[in-house]
């Protein structure tokens, strides 16, 4: 179930992301800004106030962008760092590899783990969380994954997830397999700690991952903003996690 909002005010939400790096091509560049606006969008419409942080601006400093936020967001993007989960090795299909925004986001998480406010990762940020975890990746699905992209190619891939049971996705979305758009050529490995599976897809790639306890922390592989992504299915996911914010705004005041 989706928790009851305990307040009119609008909550402060930090949204993570890199719109502008130059690590990456401009063209994937616009695809996420356009993105990125559709979750500005979506968590106003549930009664956020997204405040954006661009992961890849050396002077921000971790604590003080989250020091006065109710929940984390970490956008999509390039790959990450795969010496940060231990592989010495990087496969040659990466992109857009930026470990100071890496480094920045992976904080993010820590602290807001510490603070024990909602964390809501969307595709490289479910991979971030998870890593930030003690998790590692898949760094490359291989052509014939029906999820790939490359740099080249932001294209997305509709196909069907399912939820596991128990999981707090499920309480969110009920017993139903969903229509998810993904596009990505890398996936989430061996989970990090105290973190569980929260949906697959067909050829049992992990699409969604959750905190294995009671705070919300959830993880999607997919793209729930996409433009051509089911707008009731994102509301269901974003009311939630606003909620979940609100209810910790009002405990803590």
């Amino acid at each position: 179930m989706v928790a009851a909002p305990l307040s009119n005010e609008p909550v402060s939400i930090a949204v993570s992301g890199s719109l502008c790096s130059s690590a990456v091509p401009q063209h994937l560049n616009k695809v996420l800004t356009e993105l990125a606006g559709n979750v500005f969008a979506a968590l106003r419409y549930a009664g956020a106030e997204p405040h954006f942080l661009e992961a890849s601006r050396l002077q921000l400093d971790p604590a003080g962008a989250i020091a006065n936020v109710q929940a984390l967001l970490i956008l999509g993007g390039a790959d990450a760092d795969p010496h940060l989960y231990g592989h010495a090795e990087a496969a040659t299909s990466l992109y857009g590899v930026n470990r100071d925004a890496d480094h920045f986001e992976m904080e993010l998480c820590r602290l807001a783990r510490l603070r024990r406010i909602p964390i809501l990762g969307i595709c490289r940020g479910m991979q971030l969380i998870n890593i930030a975890f003690g998790g590692d990746l898949i760094q490359d699905l291989g052509r014939d994954s029906i999820h790939y992209v490359a740099a080249d190619n932001a294209s997305m891939t509709e196909h069907l997830v399912r939820l596991e049971p128990d999981t707090r996705l499920r309480g969110i979305y009920g017993e139903r397999e969903l229509s998810v758009l993904s596009g990505h050529h890398q996936a989430v490995r061996e989970l990090g700690r105290g973190l569980r599976v929260g949906a697959r897809a067909p050829d049992g790639m992990i699409e969604s991952i959750e905190a294995d306890g009671p705070d919300w922390v959830i993880g999607v592989q997919w793209h729930p903003e996409a433009t051509e992504a089911s707008q009731s299915d994102r509301n269901l996911l974003f009311r939630s996690f606003v909620a979940e914010a609100m209810c910790r705004n009002t405990a803590l005041t």
